[in-house]
């Protein structure tokens, strides 16, 4: 899907009746439950309440982060280890956070970081 183009449209063009599940990662989340059909699923990371689709016959599921001390340490091992890389595609000073989160907002692709130094 072309997230810069007409969203909707291109689902349904693809799902004439709406699709059976959607992981909101990104975007409006009452905007992708509807591309849902009656019944349907959708999965959110970025804290979608149920009330927020309400009366559309679907379920939502909130999903977010275990940040217990025994996952925070394992990522931070597999960090160490270069297990685990996190790709950064554009870096800040912290005196352009604001841009960062303006970047943020305008659908940048890739992380971002601020930096302090």
């Amino acid at each position: 899907m072309d997230f810069t183009g007409d969203l909707p449209a291109q689902v349904r063009a693809l799902a004439t009746q709406g699709v059976d599940a959607v992981l909101h990662l990104a975007g409006d989340g009452v905007q992708l439950a509807g591309l849902l059909r009656p019944g349907g699923r959708l999965a959110s990371a970025l804290g979608l309440s149920a009330d927020a689709a309400e009366g559309s016959g679907v379920t939502v599921h909130a999903i977010m982060a275990d940040t217990d001390a025994q996952t925070l340490g394992s990522l931070a091992a597999q960090a160490a280890s270069g297990a685990l890389r996190v790709p950064v595609t554009a870096t800040y000073p912290l005196e352009q956070a604001s841009q960062a989160f303006a970047d943020f907002g305008a659908g940048a692709l890739g992380k971002l970081a601020v930096t302090c130094s």
